[in-house]
């Protein structure tokens, strides 16, 4: 199944955050309650106040529908920032709503508070009672003034989440190619054997999180046993011919060393023969 990056689309802002049931974070809604006998919460129900982790980065959450196709999708830690604090700016401009499971809309539900857990063992989450919460997680604080949202689904049951509404784009992972050790020394004798232009490119190997727009067609898997035999096979054809060029060098060799020796042989047998004469018939010269 494909994993994309979620990203909030440019030029847009969070719509609001959903009170929905089956929240993709699975940590629950905290509320303050009677039977919580902490100062903290003041241990009063009346308060209808509710606290619950937003987002959570780096968390692959199902969707049915990606580009026309089931699929993985996930938030970083990045965008989990900027999702918080543009919910924030458009809530400010009053722009940003409240609404069960996106759809119905209520009055009088508003967020009093939000923060991004650093460490989980010192947060104030722990003060809340709030159980399963990591590095990163946006936590969000409402005030629920609708007494019809209050009691016919917070205190129901009937929802247990918060769920971001926005506009998104998405980005799609190549996977991640663990080499294996033929396929390492194909990569490598491959660049001897192909032009600058055939070798594949290190992104194209997706050793990291490299990343592609979503509307590009992928690249078809590569058959790595195939092409890892067939360059075995061309490599077997240049020893063979190596063989056979070192062989007719030999041969060619072994002619000219011959060819000098019948002419050294030649010479000596046809050296003209010395005529020796008498010392006191000698020249001066001679």
């Amino acid at each position: 199944m494909k994993v994309y990056e979620a990203k909030l689309k440019p030029d847009t802002e969070v719509e609001a955050f959903s009170l929905v049931l089956g929240a993709a974070v699975e940590t629950k809604l905290q509320k303050f309650a009677e039977e919580v006998e902490t100062p903290v919460f003041f241990a009063n129900e009346e308060k209808r106040i509710i606290f619950s982790v937003a987002l959570r980065p780096d968390k692959l959450i199902f969707r049915k529908d990606v580009n026309g196709e089931p699929a993985n999708v996930f938030f970083s830690k990045e965008t989990v920032e900027k999702l918080q604090q543009s919910f924030f700016r458009n809530n400010a401009k009053g722009k940003a709503k409240f609404n069960i499971n996106h759809a119905q809309e209520f009055s009088d539900v508003y967020p009093i508070e939000s923060w991004i857990v650093n460490d989980p063992e010192v947060d104030k989450s722990k003060t809340l009672l709030m159980t399963d919460v990591k590095e990163g997680d946006l936590i969000l604080g409402y005030k629920i003034d609708n007494n019809e949202v209050w009691e016919k689904f917070v205190k129901t049951g009937e929802v247990d989440g918060l769920s971001v509404e926005a506009f998104l784009d998405y980005e799609i992972l190549k996977p991640k190619v663990d080499m294996t050790k033929q396929e390492s020394f194909f990569k490598h004798m491959l660049s001897f054997f192909v032009g600058e232009d055939e070798k594949p490119k290190e992104e194209e190997m997706a050793y990291d999180d490299k990343k592609e727009e979503v509307m590009e067609e992928e690249a078809p898997a590569e058959n790595w046993e195939e092409k890892y035999n067939q360059l075995m096979s061309e490599n077997a054809d240049l020893k063979e011919k190596l063989a056979e060029y070192q062989a007719k060098e030999i041969e060619a060799n072994t002619a000219l060393e011959t060819m000098k020796a019948q002419i050294q042989k030649f010479a000596i047998n046809n050296k003209p023969n010395e005529v020796v004469k008498d010392w006191d018939k000698m020249t001066p010269l001679e």
